[in-house]
């Protein structure tokens, strides 16, 4: 596994956008080398409902050729998040605490 991507401290609707490419870019890489991205979300200090969508979307895209989504580090924010739109145990193992 390579190193986990970190993409910042704020996974909300003002960056969706730059997120959603930057995941995209991730996942043609991950196409091309037979492994998937994993995630390094702790630092991230604000997440609202777009960077959750963008995370089952990513979830969802993996899912589709056949990997997961690995999720390595998850802040108290991230974790909140989660829980808040109740799609906690979908993505995060049970590690991840």
């Amino acid at each position: 596994m390579g190193e986990p991507l970190q993409l910042g401290t704020e996974w909300t609707i003002a960056q969706a956008s730059q997120l959603h490419q930057r995941l995209l870019e991730s996942l043609f890489q991950s196409a091309e080398t037979a492994e998937a991205p994993s995630l390094d979300l702790g630092s991230v200090d604000s997440m609202d409902s777009a960077g959750v969508q963008l995370l089952i979307a990513l979830r969802r895209s993996l899912q589709e050729r056949g990997q997961e989504l690995l999720i390595t580090a998850a802040s108290p924010t991230v974790r909140a998040a989660l829980q808040v739109y109740r799609v906690r145990d979908l993505l995060l193992p049970p590690e991840v605490d």
